[in-house]
């Protein structure tokens, strides 16, 4: 009896440790803060927002069989502009179609690419930004999708936004200034809700269809890309 349940302890720790690193740190955690700083009406707004990301290595449990994954934790960062309106910087790559190819994750591994380069795993690149706590100012290119709503009750008023023609959407005297990332040990934001109710309920994509089936941004978006809970 003894033995079986030392066996099954065992087998409960390999399960655990993909989640949790039991038994060897096959995953880790890191939180970066991601701040959006607005020029309005000649006065400096900013919106702020801490996302984490979960890195796994699979390697040493499925052998060629595994590989890398990673987690986001998180929401959309918001930006309220006041009576010029509400930006949302999401958890979406910086093009429609990018999707998590160019999210948090890959965010993350570009803005600090100089910090970086000596490794190649994920897991010692984790270490690394959480032992330096780096800050840089991001490339345009590597901003998320900036969006907002024509009307913020109606999810299929959603629109893309330019960060260099900000007054193209929000009108003259709106003009960003620039983003910024920083890895932090800060705990995760909450709120958005608040913003959206509707995204409590959402299981479809923004126009409510269930799946990504015609080119529009109200049809590739969808809860996920405001916000995600998978600590």
């Amino acid at each position: 009896m003894a033995l079986l349940r030392a066996r099954w302890l065992g087998v409960l720790c390999i399960l655990a440790s993909i989640l949790t690193g039991c038994g060897g740190s096959l995953s880790k955690t890191i939180r970066y803060r991601l701040t959006f700083n607005v020029d309005v009406d000649g006065k400096l707004v900013s919106g702020s927002g801490v996302i984490q990301v979960k890195q796994s290595d699979t390697r040493g449990l499925f052998g060629s069989m595994g590989g890398f994954g990673n987690e986001v934790s998180g929401e959309a960062v918001v930006v309220d502009l006041g009576p010029h309106g509400t930006l949302f910087a999401l958890l979406h790559g910086p093009k429609a179609g990018f999707g998590d190819l160019g999210g948090p994750a890959w965010m993350l591994v570009h803005a600090f690419a100089d910090l970086l380069k000596s490794e190649i795993d994920p897991l010692p690149r984790v270490r690394l930004l959480r032992e330096q706590h780096p800050r840089r100012v991001l490339h345009v290119d590597e901003i998320p999708m900036l969006v907002h709503f024509r009307d913020l009750d109606d999810p299929k008023s959603v629109e893309q936004i330019d960060p260099g023609n900000l007054p193209a959407t929000f009108g003259s005297g709106v003009v960003f200034r620039e983003a910024v990332i920083e890895v932090t040990e800060d705990p995760l934001t909450a709120g958005i809700e608040a913003k959206l109710p509707w995204l409590k309920t959402m299981k479809t994509q923004l126009d409510g269809d269930q799946y990504h089936s015609r080119n529009t941004l109200a049809n590739e978006l969808n809860a996920r890309d405001f916000y995600r809970r998978n600590l």
